[in-house]
């Protein structure tokens, strides 16, 4: 591994002040993934709790802020950057945004409730440099996570989300084409809620 370093720092170099931001991210992320499953935050008598997106997609309430021409949303496996992740596809209308809403039961006793996934544009969209998509995340209506962008690359995201125990959250994806939907080719990659419920 030794030998390779000079090669690394090398390759690492040669990238833009902006990529290089967006590995110095990355890697800072698979660090704190790795840390949560060799030391899960909480106290003992707490067991991990997860909601899979992906696989509630069909009691989901799907829709347009406006009208649905020209919206796209299913559940498949998109790349991004030539990598290949399970995801939620949110192509916006011609007009107004795209809504995937879920219904989430909150289990009582639930601790530190957040949300994960990754933000992407597909690859094979053909923007041009001034292109956004604007991604979104709301909670009971109040939008609690934004970003405005074109990420070619996978970027993950981590929302602490508000208290919901013993709730029914309503959490809804929404993506915008900001005016122009053709090739806002919008994914989420592998969106799940995550926390930590008491045994007691």
């Amino acid at each position: 591994m030794n030998d390779l370093l000079p090669d690394i720092e090398r390759d690492f170099a040669s990238l833009s002040a902006g990529d290089q931001a967006f590995v110095r991210d990355y890697i800072a992320f698979l660090r704190w993934r790795a840390g949560q499953r060799e030391h899960p935050a909480g106290s003992p008598d707490a067991r991990p709790w997860q909601f899979n997106f992906l696989e509630h997609f069909s009691s989901a309430d799907v829709r347009g802020s406006r009208d649905r021409a020209g919206m796209e949303t299913k559940i498949a496996e998109a790349a991004v950057a030539g990598e290949f992740r399970p995801a939620l596809w949110e192509h916006p209308p011609v007009r107004g945004e795209a809504v995937v809403e879920y219904h989430v039961p909150v289990p009582a006793g639930l601790k530190n409730l957040r949300l994960r996934a990754a933000i992407g544009v597909r690859d094979g969209a053909q923007p041009t440099q001034e292109r956004l998509v604007a991604f979104r995340i709301r909670v009971d209506g109040w939008q609690v996570w934004s970003r405005a962008a074109w990420p070619s690359h996978w970027e993950p995201i981590e929302v602490t989300l508000p208290f919901q125990a013993g709730n029914i959250m309503r959490l809804a994806f929404a993506t915008d084409g900001l005016g122009d939907h053709h090739f806002a080719w919008a994914v989420w990659g592998e969106p799940e809620l995550v926390g930590l419920q008491s045994e007691s």
